[in-house]
Formats: structure tokens, sequence, C-alpha cells
């Protein structure tokens, strides 16, 4: 049986059909840095793209690295596995570093994820989110015309995200050809069953969502959201603190007429 490696996409692949995760990358300085997010709130991976001297002392080539969770009973037998290192930028004595240079095994590496998942989780991995947060989430124009659902009752039915519970906050990034952050809206009810598959959108929940605030399609265009770290927004992320409190700063609050 043909052994398949780990890569940067694999793991990343792995964690989206998992746990439906959606990699937030919130640095300007490092963009291909990669957060993996329990519901919970806490990280239970991160992928840095760096120096392969910086963990191998081999060369200044770039390489991808996970760092990951691990039970600190476990860590000292496993970085003296092929692959495997003390963490890089992170507490070694709770985390480990696996090279995504294609020399691990797909299988050990989201055997080793799987552990981080399980103990950020509290050892149950059915931790669940209640404390409220927003969202940057993607919007295609193609599919529905936003401003037109929304001005009828200031409601909108959008898709589930398993992240998403009561009280959050959606800041709508509407892509191309408006390309910026239209509207604000709140998660007023979420896991409403829904059977939707027409022009490439599949649907099997919804929430439905209440308007709270709009912007003009000029003010948070993409060419200002990454004055904010912001550099795509390709599925749901968090917000960088400084782009959400210009977000909550600038909105015109909607009101009925």
């Amino acid at each position: 049986m043909k052994t398949h490696y780990a890569d940067r996409q694999s793991i990343l692949d792995f964690a989206a059909e998992t746990y439906q995760t959606v990699p937030e990358y919130p640095w300007q300085r490092t963009p291909a840095n990669a957060v993996l997010r329990h519901p919970n709130g806490k990280w239970y991976g991160l992928i840095v793209s760096i120096p392969r001297c910086r963990i191998t002392g081999a060369s200044d080539e770039s390489c991808d690295v996970l760092n990951a969770k691990c039970d600190a009973m476990m860590i000292g037998s496993v970085i003296l596995q092929k692959g495997f290192y003390p963490a890089y930028h992170m507490n070694k004595n709770n985390w480990i570093s696996i090279l995504l240079d294609g020399s691990v095994p797909l299988e050990q590496v989201i055997a080793m994820l799987q552990t981080s998942y399980a103990l950020v989780s509290g050892g149950s991995g059915r931790n669940v989110r209640t404390e409220p947060k927003p969202w940057l989430v993607p919007a295609n124009p193609q599919y529905e015309n936003l401003a037109e659902s929304l001005a009828v009752t200031g409601e909108i039915f959008w898709k589930q995200s398993g992240k998403f519970i009561v009280g959050d906050t959606l800041y709508i990034y509407e892509g191309r050809p408006i390309g910026a952050v239209t509207y604000a809206c709140a998660v007023a009810e979420t896991d409403i069953p829904c059977h939707y598959n027409q022009g490439g959108l599949h649907m099997e929940k919804v929430v439905r969502l209440k308007l709270l605030a709009s912007y003009p399609q000029t003010q948070f265009t993409l060419e200002r959201l990454h004055d904010y770290g912001v550099v795509s927004v390709r599925g749901p992320r968090g917000i960088p603190e400084d782009l959400y409190a210009a977000l909550m700063r600038e909105g015109e609050p909607f009101s009925r007429k």
C-alpha cells in the first residue's frame, strides 16, 4: 500500500472535513501562518512557514511546520521520531513541531492532530463555545442579492457553520464584483433544517440572521482589509481586534422605516 505523506494542504483538508475548521490567517507580516481553532476558542494547531534551520539546523530553505499540542508525558519520546521536534515558538512542555515537507506519513501526523484536538477539548472533545464572537464571512453575489433580500424583512437565512452560535455577529464580505464588507448581522437562530442543492450551493442546515448595520461598498474594501492583516476571505474566520473596532465604530445602524 502506498504511503501518503503530510503537507500543508492535506492537514488543512483533514481539519476542514473532520472538525469543520476554517483556518485563520491573523498576521499581516506572516500571511502563510494558519491557526486551527477549536470551537471553544483554543488553538489545536498552528501551521507556520519558516526557514528549516530554525528547527533542524539544516538550511535556510523555507518549510511548513505544524505545531500541535501533546501530552507532556509523551513529548520526550515523540520528538525522537523522524520529522518531530521541540515546539517552535511555543511552550515546549505542551507542544511539538512536525515537519510538513513530505517526510512524515500523513496518518502519523493526523493522529497527533487528533490528540491535540482532544487535549484542547478537555479530553472529551465535547466542549462547545458559549461566548458570542464576531466573524468575517464571505458571500457570493451570484447566488443572492443581499440588498434585496435584507430590504424585505431585515432578516435572511444563511448556511450553517458548525461554529456559529446564537448571539454571534457575522460581518458579510461580498465577493466580486463588490469586493467589500457590506452588512453586519446577528445570529438569531441556529440548526434550522434546510435541504438545498442548486447551482453549486449545498445546504443541510441554515441559521437565521437579523440585520444590525450596513456599510457603503467603498468603505471596507478588500484593499482596506489588507491594512488589518486580512489578505482574503475564503471562509468564516475570526476578525482582528482593530478591524472589529473599526467595523463597530463605522457601521450605519439598521432601522425599520
